[in-house]
């Protein structure tokens, strides 16, 4: 019953349909038409474009990818090297003899 209900009112719509198309002016059909043409020539075209984002895409993540390392933070290779130097003599232990460092430093042999 709602099958043939279905198609009943599909019937009344299609009819409906046909009357306005056929109520129209040659003008607006003409327009019509060639809207028609123009999408179907711009759908059949091959699909260029869309894979032109791609490389434009990977272009713009790399920029982003450069500007977020350079505003990123570095350390210090000067403060690094001086620190590392310093744990050098406390390794050493050139503290315990730097009394005798001066002594040898005013003292010297005479060449």
């Amino acid at each position: 019953m709602s099958n043939d209900k279905t198609l009943d009112i599909e019937t009344k719509i299609r009819e409906r349909f046909n009357e306005s198309v056929s109520a129209l002016d040659g003008s607006t059909l003409s327009r019509i038409a060639s809207v028609r043409n123009r999408v179907l020539d711009v759908s059949s075209e091959p699909v260029r474009n869309r894979f032109l984002w791609i490389p434009v895409g990977a272009v713009a993540t790399f920029c982003a990818a450069i500007v977020l390392y350079s505003l990123v933070p570095q350390e210090n290779m000067e403060n690094k090297t001086f620190i590392d130097e310093v744990d050098i003599i406390s390794e050493l232990d050139l503290y315990e003899n730097l009394e005798f460092y001066d002594w040898l430093e005013q003292h010297e042999l005479p060449s």
